[in-house]
């Protein structure tokens, strides 16, 4: 198993001016990118990890979700590393003015791979948690990549659980969604493409942009662990109720 320690020795130190800089690119870019971010060593541990779990999948579409469910994998200990921790924290602080809570991440591991990886894909979505990183773990060399495709900073931070809810419920139905995947396809399409590579981390406003992923073909796998943090309706009663109910 990894030691937190060694991961975060190998990981690159950010300074406060070069996290001013991810924030301007994500609010002028709609995404920033820091390349090569996870150590060959590292991301070669998390891409054995992969082929395993599709493996068990019988080569099928799987999603891990929390730390424990990718325990050794170092996935599970870069999310409580201090070095990473810190970026999400200090962007969370740019953003909104005020201190970071305690970084704690809803962590998702995704394996795009056989019959459900076209099911599993142009699906346009707002994320529930402001920030979102993504580490591209493995992606297809050739073909078809999964790319990840942003429609950035639509909307603002809702006030009320009940807004965000309306957008979301705006989003997710089948006229909508068959608009956008037209748009997606057209030739002067308002989404950014992010062509991901492995080991890099990706970082947008995953809560105020709509965003998806291409597929990828049935015989390949593309793998990306995501990092969401700061869920701004956190204390919603009706969130809770609805939960609940």
């Amino acid at each position: 198993m990894f030691d937190d320690a060694l991961i975060d020795a190998r990981l690159p130190v950010l300074s406060d001016v070069a996290i001013r800089q991810v924030f301007d690119e994500i609010d002028a870019n709609g995404f920033s990118c820091i390349p090569n971010y996870i150590h060959a060593e590292d991301l070669s541990r998390m891409q054995d990890f992969v082929a395993m779990a599709v493996a068990r999948s019988q080569n099928e579409y799987v999603v891990l979700r929390g730390s424990d469910a990718v325990l050794g994998s170092g996935m599970d200990e870069l999310a409580t590393s201090a070095q990473f921790t810190s970026i999400f924290s200090r962007l969370y602080e740019l953003a909104f003015g005020n201190n970071a809570p305690q970084v704690t991440f809803y962590q998702i591991l995704r394996c795009l791979t056989g019959k459900g990886a076209a099911r599993n894909s142009l699906i346009f979505h707002y994320d529930s948690y402001l920030i979102t990183g993504l580490i591209p773990v493995t992606i297809p060399a050739t073909g078809n990549k999964g790319d990840l495709l942003l429609f950035p900073n639509t909307r603002k931070v809702r006030a009320f659980y009940a807004t965000n809810l309306f957008d979301k419920l705006l989003l997710d139905n089948r006229i909508t969604q068959a608009i956008l995947r037209v748009l997606a396809r057209s030739r002067n399409t308002p989404f950014v493409r992010v062509q991901m590579v492995p080991g890099n981390l990706y970082l947008f406003w995953g809560y105020r942009s709509i965003h998806t992923n291409e597929p990828c073909a049935p015989d390949k796998v593309r793998a990306t662990a995501l990092f969401h943090f700061a869920d701004p309706h956190a204390a919603s009663s009706l969130k809770a109720s609805l939960r609940a109910s």
